[in-house]
């Protein structure tokens, strides 16, 4: 199994933390918050691209699947706010070449926080360089 997680989380995390160093950023979902705004980066599905792999034994490449939520409970600028953090995010996911599928405004359970949930995938290669080190690629999801 190709696992780039902590890569994802680490790039989102730093991306976040710079431009809004009181956010709380969280490697997965999270019911609640106490600290707001709030960032949940989570990988949702990990599926071997089969047609691509060298052998049947082998993982060579993979389709990652994630999905990021923000959450901002500021009384009126919420909106705002979580699309400003989600922007960064974004910028961050495109960093590795992730590829947007969905961002779109979800109600949340306690109707006070806004909230703001975005998708994405990309296909990763795993090369082992045999010196004990892996290099990942990563390649956006093509589109006619």
């Amino acid at each position: 199994m190709i696992d780039i997680e902590s890569k994802v989380f680490d790039t989102v995390y730093n991306a976040v933390h710079a431009a809004f160093p009181k956010a709380r950023i969280d490697s997965g979902f999270v019911e609640t918050s106490a600290v707001f705004p709030a960032v949940t980066v989570a990988e949702t599905n990990n599926v071997p691209v089969q047609r691509m792999n060298t052998d049947e034994n082998s993982e060579n490449y993979t389709r990652l699947y994630y999905e990021v939520n923000v959450y901002s409970d500021r009384r009126d600028t919420a909106k705002s706010e979580a699309k400003a953090i989600a922007k960064v995010c974004d910028q961050a996911m495109k960093s590795l070449k992730f590829y947007r599928t969905v961002m779109r405004q979800l109600p949340n359970q306690d109707r006070t926080i806004f909230r703001l949930y975005a998708r994405y995938e990309v296909i990763v290669r795993e090369e082992d360089l045999g010196d004990g080190n892996i290099r990942y690629q990563f390649y956006r999801r093509a589109y006619a």
